[in-house]
Parts: structure tokens; C-alpha cells; sequence
């Protein structure tokens, strides 16, 4: 028992050194041997863990993924359903963070790195159902039509990663305005028939 949590606060050890490095240097600079410096682990605890470089970087990718969403989830589970306004700035704070930054500096790696790709791939899947298991719990929409729900999410999503990008080489001063059209789609969205 006190090996096996020795064990698994190394490997978070190596997950959070990872994401640093990553937020910090960049996908090429995040080396086994840079993450291994800040995590003050030997070669041979590093490849036990993680035995080729990509497994170590997904698996970062896909830890402060989850622990974003479960965190989110924590914080605003108990807020008022309904002030999609609240909701979607939480949202945004919560997205600009090192999961973004992991997140885009992975994103582009994977388009050029055949096994970084698939790994990927799959851990943006598990983020996804995440996502939306978290968007159902919280519900700030209130009931939404089953053939809207995912859309809606999904599209909510697209427009942060777009902003996201778009702050790696401006300063973001167009992010109130859109933010401020996405809460208008969404109030739209959930408008009885009879109001519209």
C-alpha cells in the first residue's frame, strides 16, 4: 500500500513536472531529461513510469485535463442553473490556464508526430465525454433539446480554442465581445419556442 502511493505520487510527480515544462518550454523543449531535472527523478524511475517519450506527454495532457474538469465540476456544482453568463466567464478563466497551453502546444507536435498522434487522439475523446458528463451535471443551460446538447458544448469549445490561439500572439481584447455574443447564442439557444 505505501509503495503503491509512493509509486503514484511519482508519477504525478512526473505528470505536473511535464506540464511545466511544457507550458514553459515549449513541446521541444520538454525533454525526458528537462522533466526528469524538475520532477528529481533518475532515468531508470522515468522510464519505469513512462517508457517512450509521447506516453509521458499524453499522459500529462490527459492528467491536468481531468483534473481541470474535476476541479471545474467541485467549484461550480452547487452554483444556480442558469446564468449561462457566470457560467461561460468561469469557463473561459478556467480554459486560459496550462491545460491550454499543454493542450495547443500537443495539438500542433501531433499534426507532424505519427505517435503522438493516435495517443491524442484518444485522450481528446476521453476529454470530450468528460466534458460533456460535466456540462449535463453542472446543467447551465437548463434543458436543452437532446439534438442541441452536444452541439452546443462542442461549438462553446471551438470558440475558446480559437480564442486560446488567438491570445498566443495578441493581447485578447477581442474576448469580451465574443464571449459576450456566446452568452447571447446561448440564452437564444434556450428560449422557449413560444418566446422566439
Amino acid at each position: 500500500m505505501v509503495r503503491q502511493a509512493r509509486a503514484q505520487a511519482t508519477r504525478t510527480r512526473l505528470l505536473e513536472a511535464t506540464v511545466e515544462a511544457l507550458v514553459e518550454t515549449g513541446y521541444a523543449g520538454t525533454t525526458t531529461q528537462e522533466v526528469r531535472r524538475r520532477a528529481g527523478c533518475s532515468r531508470g524511475t522515468l522510464l519505469y513510469h513512462f517508457p517512450k517519450r509521447e506516453d509521458l506527454l499524453v499522459a500529462a495532457l490527459h492528467h491536468v485535463l481531468s483534473s481541470r474538469v474535476e476541479g471545474f465540476v467541485e467549484e461550480h456544482g452547487s452554483a444556480a442553473t442558469g446564468d449561462i453568463d457566470t457560467f461561460l466567464q468561469a469557463l473561459w478563466k478556467q480554459w486560459q490556464g496550462p491545460a491550454l497551453v499543454a493542450w495547443l502546444e500537443l495539438a500542433v507536435a501531433a499534426r507532424t508526430n505519427p505517435a503522438l498522434r493516435e495517443p491524442m487522439r484518444r485522450t481528446m475523446l476521453d476529454f470530450d465525454a468528460q466534458i460533456l458528463a460535466a456540462f449535463r451535471a453542472l446543467n447551465p443551460m437548463g434543458e436543452l433539446p437532446p439534438e442541441l446538447e452536444e452541439g452546443a458544448l462542442f461549438f462553446t469549445f471551438a470558440v475558446f480554442n480559437g480564442l486560446a490561439v488567438g491570445r498566443s500572439y495578441d493581447d485578447g481584447s477581442q474576448s469580451e465581445s465574443v464571449l459576450g455574443l456566446l452568452s447571447l447564442l446561448a440564452r437564444t439557444v434556450r428560449m422557449p419556442e413560444s418566446s422566439r
